[in-house]
């Protein structure tokens, strides 16, 4: 019980990690960004090949969210010492059962284009927070050289590694600070 209970804790800390971020930074009206600002933004994304690289995203995030939800849901299922076995089973089903409409609903709401459009409005305030117009002219025109164009080929790629890594190296030691607070 207590490994699942660590695993469960190390995993949504990393799995909220990005939507504690977003929640941290208040958003900024769009109207605050200058029109240059807004414009440079555009051109930063337009640069970044934004749209595609999010559409991408959303398709691998369809194919993978469903089995992991599964897997969480299993897990969970299994651990509730509550259910018979007969109940354990009877759930299993359901959950199997139910997971294609999860993948058509997920899959849904990540292949629709607005989405996209939705999320490209949020960056302005985002990014005009944290970067002056001409910065963001600067990061667009180092995205057009093959460096940067190289960058954006293999980050999608490389950040996946990347999170595997930071989690692989943390979760040993988020499990001993953890099994100290219990133990205390």
């Amino acid at each position: 019980m207590k490994k699942i209970v660590l695993a469960l804790v190390a995993a949504a800390a990393f799995a909220s990690n990005a939507s504690a971020a977003g929640q941290a930074a208040a958003p900024v009206a769009a109207a605050q960004a200058s029109a240059e600002t807004a414009a440079a933004i555009k051109e930063l994304l337009q640069a970044m090949n934004y749209r595609t690289l999010m559409k991408q995203s959303f398709e691998q995030m369809a194919k993978a969210l469903p089995a992991m939800m599964q897997q969480e849901a299993e897990a969970g299922i299994k651990a509730d010492t509550r259910l018979t076995e007969a109940q354990r089973k009877e759930r299993l089903a359901k959950m199997e059962a139910e997971m294609p409409k999860v993948a058509a609903a997920l899959s849904t709401v990540f292949s629709d284009p607005g989405l996209i459009d939705d999320i490209e409005k949020e960056m302005i305030p985002l990014y005009s927070r944290f970067f002056s117009a001409e910065q963001m002219k600067q990061i667009a025109a180092f995205y057009r050289t093959p460096a940067g164009a190289r960058a954006l080929q293999v980050m999608p790629q490389l950040m996946p590694e990347a999170m595997a890594i930071g989690q692989r190296v943390a979760q040993p030691r988020i499990a001993k600070a953890l099994e100290q607070v219990q133990d205390k």
